[in-house]
């Protein structure tokens, strides 16, 4: 064991589950006499004695200061020679003063997590999350309260911890996990992630493997960050481990995730069946610019009157359209609207007719653009979701149901969270402080097994010989007509999604290391002629350029081998 927080997994207790959920100071300490830790020390506190302290940790103390068989050297993951678990009395100390935390998400899981690694002695925890608190996130998300409503789920949930519970120092930071620089990564010792967005988990996991170095052609156990990942689907979650470049990583098993469940338009326009249907149409229809562009609608089209005293008119659908013949022009055409209120129209011109997309623009503005976390969009959707419901008498929907159809979002239990929370949670310990066997690889918790009633089971995930993440040094091949621009082979890689992180400030390298492409900065204006150029003319058959993105981080290149025909 290394005996600072430098480097390769430094150290920590091993803990188990329910013990960061009970573990706090004695009860008979007034409230009113307990004093924050000194971030410097955990074992000083002004206004409370030595021994109360000492009693608050004793469980994780016992665990450190004698010797175990099941260290982590006698698992499957035992990395480096040497470095074994060493009872130590000072370990629980020198984790919780010199270990730096990031917990990626906010949400359910996330304020499990904050809980957990608070309550196990962690001082320097980092959180990060893009949302803001919503009402529907109070029943289960419990370091919110209804006065935080619309506030930064980070910011919330770290004054939580910092307020509530003496010596943590929890630092939000509230955005987008592409918003800091692979740089800016390296000062976790341990990453614990509890998303729900599958594209933001491979983009950090693509992240942390990209800062593994690796000595005289073998991993440099000190760059590796470990990366703790762990999400629930009602009564069923997971807990895995990833030790990048060593474990299988998250994009290894990317084929265990469901394709995107999805139905056909013409089911969504004509034959809505589930309040849910009735969402998805008028979410997909904010963005269809084609009937604002004609001024024509067709039947089974929700529209609206261009009426009313709100200036916004009442909602309807189109049951007939009059029309001379198929050619006929978009003012020679009439509709009869059936209006969400029971009431009919007939004859009504298409000029005094507005489609959702034009409804959307009359209500927000030409330029705006959908927030799917917005309250405000997410109203008007769900306003708009309802009158489509009446119209096809379709009972049920709810805002929650419009938001989870919208966001695809699962329904959670607090439950199924404070399980998962904690055995990420004690992964994490344990790779700080080599005082358990690691998790190989996977946990797969099923709260609702007709079987086994509750059940768990653990899967070794192998690697991936060809994974775009763990495996960088691959060449992806493409093959692309001798004709085909260089802006057109650029957008041709931002839309295939070949490397598995997305493309926003590429550049392109040919195999003698000359750019002929980036897309930002004073050179972009320098490469413009190239753009309308064919790759041909930079580019020989069966060359592999190298791929690099600013987004990406100064250490991660992709290499493409192009073939012409």
């Amino acid at each position: 064991r290394q005996s600072s927080c430098q480097g390769f997994f430094p150290g920590s207790p091993r803990c188990t589950a329910g013990l960061w959920m009970t573990e706090a100071l004695p009860a008979a300490t007034p409230p009113q006499k307990r004093a924050k830790l000194d971030p410097i020390s955990a074992m000083e506190v002004e206004g409370v004695d030595e021994s109360v302290l000492a009693a608050r940790w004793a469980p994780l103390q016992m665990i450190l200061s004698r010797p175990t068989k099941f260290g982590m050297e006698t698992g499957a993951l035992k990395l480096v020679e040497g470095m074994d678990f060493e009872p130590d009395e000072e370990l629980h100390a020198e984790l919780t003063q010199g270990a730096c935390v990031l917990c990626v998400g906010a949400g359910g899981l996330g304020c499990e997590i904050l809980k957990d690694l608070a309550l196990s002695g962690f001082q320097n925890i980092h959180v990060i999350d893009l949302d803001t608190i919503d009402v529907t996130n109070l029943n289960r998300q419990f370091l919110f309260r209804k006065k935080d409503v619309g506030k930064s789920k980070a910011q919330v949930a770290a004054d939580f911890i910092n307020r509530r519970i003496p010596g943590v120092k929890v630092t939000p930071h509230h955005g987008k996990l592409q918003d800091f620089s692979p740089e800016w990564y390296k000062q976790f010792n341990v990453v614990i992630a509890g998303l729900d967005n599958l594209e933001a988990r491979r983009w950090l996991n693509q992240i942390l493997c990209s800062l593994v170095q690796f000595e005289d052609g073998q991993v440099d156990p000190s760059t590796i960050i470990p990366l703790v990942d762990g999400g629930t689907e009602g009564l069923k979650g997971q807990s895995r481990l990833i030790l990048p470049m060593v474990t299988s990583c998250f994009q290894c098993t990317m084929d265990l995730f469901p394709p995107a469940k999805g139905k056909a338009v013409c089911t969504l326009e004509n034959h809505p069946r589930v309040p849910a249907d009735c969402a998805i149409y008028v979410y997909m229809k904010v963005d269809d610019t084609e009937s604002q562009d004609t001024g024509a609608f067709d039947t089974q089209t929700q529209v609206f009157l261009a009426e009313g005293p709100d200036g916004l008119g009442k909602g309807g659908i189109i049951v007939q359209k009059h029309a001379a013949d198929a050619a006929a022009a978009a003012a020679d055409i009439t509709y009869d609207v059936r209006l969400a209120d029971g009431t009919s129209r007939t004859g009504v011109a298409g000029e005094e007719l507005q489609s959702i997309r034009q409804h959307w623009v009359s209500t927000f503005g030409q330029g705006a653009k959908l927030d799917k976390d917005s309250r405000l969009h997410m109203m008007w959707i769900h306003n708009r979701a309802a009158d489509r419901a009446a119209l096809f008498g379709i009972p049920g929907l709810t805002y929650d149901k419009t938001m989870g159809a919208v966001k695809n979002i699962i329904p959670a239990v607090a439950s199924t969270n404070a399980i998962i929370a904690a055995t990420s949670v004690n992964e994490a310990v344990k790779c700080l402080s080599f005082s358990g066997q690691l998790c190989n690889t996977y946990m797969l918790y099923n709260g609702v097994s007709v079987e086994n009633g509750v059940d768990c089971n653990v899967l070794n995930f192998e690697r991936l010989e060809d994974c775009s993440a763990c495996a960088p040094s691959v060449v992806v091949e493409v093959k692309v007509k001798p004709d085909m621009t260089v802006q057109g082979f650029v957008d041709f890689l931002k839309t295939a999604d070949l490397f598995n992180i997305p493309l926003s400030q590429s550049q392109l390298f040919d195999e003698d290391g000359d750019m002929f492409y980036v897309e930002t900065g004073p050179l972009a204006k320098m490469k413009q002629a190239n753009l309308a150029q064919p790759l041909s003319d930079f580019v020989n058959d069966t060359e592999t350029i190298m791929v690099m993105d600013n987004s990406w981080g100064k250490d991660i290149k992709r290499n493409v081998k192009v073939t012409f025909g």
